[in-house]
């Protein structure tokens, strides 16, 4: 006979911080405060956070529990073998007779306000008043208030040794017989405030996984070197266990060699699906009637219209449903050997290619984008590249799931331009600010080729967008579409351009700065190359410099879209803008 027993039902405890979890903060991490993984894993590395979770798995929570009661037994052994209020009462006398002598030894200065300066630190206790008193006896310059000094330095030192060891003594349960010295009280207080602060730290190992933080000397010192090691064994064995955890969500590489974390191109894809499926949560809740949704196969939307199957129509279209029933009316209407319908032999369908019906299809034109993310320093601000960010990697997963047959680039400018890869997009941040103040008119000359020293004095941090635009002309020239765009992702005008092999930084911007940038503009324009460019200021910080009219100098050469998007709505706008582009080049 068995019997069942029955009783309510308790989740099982999840760890306080999953790997999940971490690997999610991270990342959050990196693109908002535009550091590396590493260096962000790092971080809540110090908080323990992210180890706690292996600690039941690897038997550090038994080997720490079992430091913890090792602890408590000495400090027992202490508390058992010594008393204080003995000693306590004694320096409490002693302080007040040495009072009491530096009473009558500031009356024979007749100096009431010396003297009732003195009953106010004696009785506040306040270490900062004998300071004070001491300042002022030394500003008498006479030898009764100098003699007097030295007194109250030694009645000030009394006080602090008093006032810790009463601060020991409220602390602790002192039980034993023994009554200490001063100085082996001073020894107990040490030896007590050591084991204390190890306690603390395996109490934080055993909370919050934080097993780094903890200093193995002391414990070497304390419980021996076999304890130090056997900790220092399930350390490493829990940071291996650690790093293969990290491995296997697929989004994390470790460098052993060099201890460097690294995030991978598929957590960066990650970011942006996570990006993309908000964006489309907000677009659908404001009427937009799209959801997202990754679409498999060819590359082309089916549609509800059918067609009889001809020769080189792909079978990943067919219409099973339409195929099906075209077989059964084909054999339920074929005549028999006597003239009537034969109906179905035995009530299967046998279907040949006769019957088979496809869906028509319209395939959607392929386009070649370059997103332009200015890198200049002024980006820092309001989110501004934390949102391009979040942008470029939406984007990406977009045209991954979508639109695969598009192509998508990544060119980053502030003085210099560069290529990057969707997977170094967390990690990027804007370039910092290194020159403050007035005019900057710089000229650097590169016919004669520079040092590595003298291009690292270089300040990164301008705007050089026809450098931008040149390279992501350069990407954009060999395409085969004829629809090709660059995304321009900026807060401001040019402040820096090329001109032969020299390389101009001007700020203010200057006429010179917007002619020779308007020239790639044409350039971009006579390649068929659309320009939609989403201002991340306002309007109001387009206007001190003539920043306006060379924006709308660029949209007459070019006509494409100037957008003026909030920073947090930026990813929003261009997703839309993107689609409805999207609509108007599909070819049904």
């Amino acid at each position: 006979m068995i019997t069942h027993d029955y009783s309510q039902w308790h989740e099982p405890e999840k760890p306080p911080f999953t790997i999940e979890d971490l690997v999610s903060a991270v990342k959050e991490l990196m693109m908002q405060y535009h550091v590396t993984f590493d260096e962000a894993l790092r971080h809540l590395q110090e908080k323990g956070l992210p180890y706690n979770q292996f600690l039941k798995a690897s038997g550090l929570e038994d080997l720490l529990q079992g430091y913890l009661g090792e602890l408590e037994k000495r400090k027992r052994e202490i508390l058992d073998h010594y008393r204080l209020d003995e000693l306590l009462n004694r320096l409490e006398q002693e302080f007040r007779r040495k009072g009491a002598e530096l009473e009558k030894m500031l009356s024979k200065l007749k100096d009431k306000g010396l003297s009732q300066k003195l009953q106010e630190t004696l009785s506040q206790r306040n270490p900062s008043l004998f300071y004070n008193l001491d300042w002022q006896l030394s500003r008498l310059q006479n030898k009764q208030a100098e003699d007097a000094r030295k007194p109250l330095q030694e009645l000030n030192y009394l006080l602090q040794r008093l006032n810790a060891l009463e601060g020991l003594y409220h602390r602790h349960e002192f039980t034993g017989p023994q009554t200490p010295t001063l100085e082996e009280a001073g020894r107990l207080k040490e030896r007590l405030e050591t084991l204390e602060a190890l306690e603390q730290q395996l109490k934080d190992a055993l909370e919050y996984g934080d097993l780094f933080n903890m200093e193995v000397e002391t414990l070497k010192e304390i419980l021996g070197e076999e304890a130090a090691q056997a900790l220092q064994a399930k350390r490493d064995e829990l940071k291996s266990r650690f790093n293969e955890a990290l491995r296997a969500t697929g989004e994390v590489d470790y460098d052993e060699e060099s201890d460097i974390y690294k995030i991978t191109p598929g957590a960066a894809r990650k970011i942006g699906e996570k990006a993309l499926k908000e964006v489309f949560s907000r677009l659908f809740s404001e009427g937009l009637g799209r959801h997202y949704a990754a679409l498999a196969g060819e590359g082309n939307v089916e549609l509800t219209v059918t067609h009889p199957y001809e020769f080189g129509d792909s079978l990943t279209h067919l219409d099973l449903p339409s195929s099906l029933l075209n077989s059964a009316i084909r054999q339920a209407s074929a005549p028999s050997e006597a003239g009537a319908p034969a109906g179905l032999k035995g009530g299967r369908i046998q279907i040949d290619s006769r019957d088979f019906m496809v869906h028509q299809t319209k395939g959607a034109a392929s386009s070649a984008v370059v997103m332009l993310i200015d890198q200049s320093g002024s980006m820092s601000r309001y989110g501004r590249f934390y949102n391009a960010k979040k942008l470029a990697l939406a984007l990406d997963a977009l045209i991954r799931t979508e639109y695969p047959e598009d192509k998508l680039f990544f060119v980053c400018f502030s003085t210099f331009a560069k290529q990057v890869a969707v997977g170094a997009i967390p990690e990027l941040a804007p370039k910092p600010i290194s020159m403050m103040g007035g005019a900057v008119n710089m000229r650097v000359d590169f016919s004669k080729g520079l040092s590595p020293r003298d291009k690292a004095s270089i300040p990164e941090h301008f705007t050089n967008l026809q450098k931008g635009l040149e390279l992501a002309r350069v990407l954009l020239a060999n395409m085969e579409t004829k629809n090709k765009s660059i995304l321009l992702i900026t807060d401001g005008a040019p402040t820096a351009f090329y001109e032969g092999p020299h390389l101009y930084l001007t700020y203010p911007p200057n006429e010179r700065t917007y002619q020779r940038t308007l020239r790639e503009v044409k350039a971009v324009t006579d390649e068929g190359i659309v320009l939609n460019t989403f201002m991340m200021g306002n309007e109001v910080d387009a206007g001190y410099f003539g920043e306006g009219d060379f924006l709308e100098d660029m949209h007459k050469i070019n006509k494409g879209r100037l957008i003026f998007p909030a920073p947090e709505k930026l990813t929003q706008y261009v997703i839309r803008d993107f689609l409805d582009h999207k609509r108007k080049i599909i070819q049904i």
